[in-house]
């Protein structure tokens, strides 16, 4: 899907620049908004783990996070600067509750090299993703009210993402097993640059207003902080596919 948007907008970018090159855009330059409600449909889970020292051995724990699919909101504007060919800039906002599943082993506080297995769950998590596009778009007028643009350019993602840092427990007497009673959390923050590229299809009921829908990928790899002291690379954004309102000046 993700290589399929890329060859579909670099083909009718080409396009564009043909056209753009063989015609002159009527007017002045002309402003747009585009306002976006979208659904990510890309699942970015991904693993972390620790190591805690407990009656003078090593345990630890794995902790696997669901970040699922789920809606997003954008807002992008951008003016016509040259023909057929425009700049924008936009911001993209997602949140969902991130769950965890953990296992790990224990130490044993009387024999060594017995750990004791544990497992669970934690809930309530957030991930946090803010995304800051900038694009080249081209636009390819189909008829007086439809039109088709493509885009592309570099992204900045912040994803800010709860974490387990360490597991609770409880056992007792004679200690062959141990039972998972929580973890402590922590939010953790990271940025990196990454990309976007897109499709855009909008029809106009009047000259100034219209509805539209897009396809585009914007995604960026982010090192966060992990539980294991390291740095743990996580995935942020992904493919959008929405709809919403187009405003043009």
């Amino acid at each position: 899907m993700k290589s399929l948007i890329v060859t579909a907008a670099a083909a009718v970018l080409l396009g564009t620049s043909t056209v753009a090159s063989a015609q002159t855009a009527a007017g002045s330059s002309q402003v747009f908004l585009a306002l976006n409600g979208s659904y990510q449909s890309t699942s970015n889970d991904f693993r972390d783990g620790g190591v805690f020292r407990d009656s003078l051995e090593d345990g630890r724990f794995d902790a696997d996070y669901e970040v699922a699919s789920g809606p997003t909101f954008g807002v992008f504007g951008g003016a016509r600067v040259w023909r057929r060919l425009g700049v924008a800039g936009g911001v993209t906002r997602f949140s969902r509750s991130t769950p965890a599943v953990l296992e790990g082993s224990v130490p044993h506080p009387f024999f060594f090299n017995r750990p004791r297995p544990v497992d669970g769950s934690i809930v309530g998590l957030s991930r946090q993703e803010l995304g800051l596009h900038l694009q080249v778009r081209g636009e390819l007028p189909i008829s007086g009210r439809l039109q088709l643009s493509v885009f592309g350019g570099p992204s900045w993602f912040r994803v800010e993402q709860g974490l387990v840092r360490s597991i609770t427990y409880t056992e007792a007497y004679p200690y062959d097993e141990a039972l998972f009673t929580g973890a402590t959390t922590t939010s953790e923050a990271g940025s990196a640059l990454g990309f976007n590229v897109g499709i855009d299809a909008a029809i106009f009921f009047t000259r100034h207003s219209g509805v539209g829908v897009l396809v585009q990928y914007a995604a960026a790899p982010i090192d966060l902080p992990s539980a294991g002291h390291g740095l743990n690379n996580v995935n942020a954004g992904g493919i959008q596919t929405g709809a919403g309102l187009r405003l043009r000046f």
